[in-house]
């Protein structure tokens, strides 16, 4: 059994994430406002930022597991708060760029990363668990993107995820129908990659992140990149491209004499990043 860090059930101000590692190589951020069902601020936007910036720079970050404490993944945007200072509409302009760059952020981590999806995750919420690489629901997990019934349009890169996510059909009747679904049709839409009743999320989400982080991380470095570029719409020559310099890479490191000599072996690999 692998050993779970379980988010706090606090809801102090002063710690907005909960960060732990779980196990060797793997990072765990849990959004921590659970009174709260933990709505996104603008501030806790921003210490998320800071919190990834972390993790990026950090060469014993293997792995990311998202999650948030209490009930709730992330029920949205704090619409009551979100550029409530904002004067004019450049200005709000502004605060919605800067607040979106947490998305970016958390999609651009060189290391994979898994959301576990813990009850409602919502609009923002939602757009949290579609920047992360895997995404584990919870059988309590009910996901919506509902923009257009709050009279605004969608933010965050909902439209462009969503799209290449699960495609134009099953996005267009996310976004314009504004419904929220459960865990079953998550998995059904290719929304979430699998659903585990709600008492074993953490444990599944970990159990993955454990098995990426002991793979080798140029690896995955580099098959993020040209996955990230296949879904910006690249040609096939330029992913082939990409594909053939890291394969040419990978053939010649030492990860791949390991990885074979186990293959041949029959036991597990030991990779060093070398």
């Amino acid at each position: 059994m692998l050993p779970v860090v379980a988010p706090s059930s606090g809801d102090s101000d002063s710690q907005l994430l909960i960060c732990s590692r779980p196990a060797p190589g793997v990072i765990q951020i849990a959004l921590n406002q659970p009174r709260r069902r933990n709505a996104l601020t603008e501030q806790v936007a921003q210490v998320l930022r800071q919190e990834l910036a972390r993790v990026a720079a950090d060469p014993s970050a293997r792995a990311l597991v998202l999650t948030g404490a209490g009930s709730a993944f992330c029920a949205g945007a704090d619409l009551g708060s979100l550029g409530a200072e904002a004067a004019t509409p450049a200005a709000k302009r502004k605060v919605l760029a800067d607040y979106y760059r947490a998305f970016l952020d958390l999609r651009d981590l060189s290391i994979p990363t898994v959301a576990a999806v813990n009850g409602p995750a919502i609009g923002a919420g939602l757009n949290l668990a579609l920047c992360c690489d895997l995404r584990v629901v919870g059988d309590d997990a009910r996901l919506a993107a509902p923009f257009v019934k709050l009279g605004i349009h969608p933010g965050g890169g909902a439209t462009w995820m969503l799209t290449r996510v699960i495609g134009p059909a099953a996005a267009r009747e996310l976004l314009l129908l504004g419904q929220p679904i459960g865990a079953e049709r998550a998995v059904q839409l290719g929304l979430a990659n699998r659903m585990v009743p709600a008492a074993e999320l953490q444990a599944a989400a970990l159990e993955w992140a454990t098995a990426l982080a002991a793979l080798p991380s140029p690896v995955l470095r580099n098959l993020k990149h040209t996955l990230a570029m296949a879904e910006a719409g690249a040609s096939l020559d330029a992913v082939l491209a990409f594909e053939t310099e890291a394969q040419a890479s990978s053939l010649a490191s030492a990860d791949a004499r390991e990885g074979w000599a186990a293959l041949r072996e029959h036991r597990p690999p030991q990779f060093h990043d070398r």
